[in-house]
């Protein structure tokens, strides 16, 4: 992974950078030539790894838009995400009744650390902006679901029941019509279905083949439509 590659370089570097003198102004010390050298060279790689980033992003969202007139996504809450985990408390700071639970919640917090830097470098919210104002000038289509109201990992892509799922459940099972799917692909369907619906009520277009969930030959006459339009102003 480049992102995770140039990360390890600006921790080096950052590590390197505080062992020179650094400025402080309270006992007017001065910053060593080597400190500035080296926090120049820092900001260098972290842009690199900025520039790195935002420029596959760019490469993939254009590759879902030359392909693609209609993208469905999630509203995510990436703040909620990756949220920091509970200080662990030592079992000594603790009484000895509480101890069971200091025990429990926080034994993972250098793997929520790791998972928490590995949503953030994906960035969510980057490509949830880069799809929607390529697909805007390509013509297409946009839209967020919102995740609380809809439930797509719970809810049934064939039937639109809710069916309870932990996190381990990997595999979608509906309780009410027996469909059983891959959760996260069961959950794109979901996502997708509710995408046609919310489009299609944004449109004037009318079709006898019209159903809540949309359907594909009305998308193709909003496309030609806009293609038409689009001459028109030409």
């Amino acid at each position: 992974d480049f992102v995770k590659t140039g990360q390890q370089k600006v921790k080096i570097a950052s590590k390197k950078l505080r062992r020179k003198r650094s400025p402080n102004r309270n006992k007017k010390i001065k910053a060593s030539r080597r400190w500035k050298k080296q926090r120049k060279f820092v900001s260098k790689l972290q842009r690199q790894v900025a520039r790195s980033r935002e420029d596959w992003l760019h490469k993939i969202t254009s590759s879902i838009v030359s392909s693609n007139s209609l993208v469905a996504g999630e509203q995510l809450n990436v703040k909620g995400m990756t949220a920091m985990a509970k200080k662990r408390v030592r079992n000594s700071e603790v009484p000895s009744e509480c101890k069971t639970h200091s025990r429990q919640g926080s034994k993972r917090k250098a793997q929520k650390t790791g998972l928490n830097r590995s949503i953030l470098d994906v960035g969510f919210g980057m490509i949830g902006q880069m799809l929607e104002y390529k697909l805007a000038e390509a013509g297409g289509f946009y839209v967020e679901s919102p995740t609380r109201q809809l439930k797509p990992t719970q809810r049934c892509a064939s039937c639109w029941e809710l069916t309870p799922k932990t996190l381990a459940d990997r595999v979608h099972i509906c309780s009410s019509c027996g469909h059983t799917e891959n959760r996260d692909v069961n959950a794109a369907q979901v996502n997708l279905i509710w995408a046609r619906g919310q489009e299609l009520s944004s449109t004037v277009v009318e079709s006898p083949s019209s159903t809540s969930c949309g359907s594909m030959r009305q998308l193709g006459a909003l496309r030609r439509q806009k293609q038409q339009s689009a001459k028109t102003e030409g």
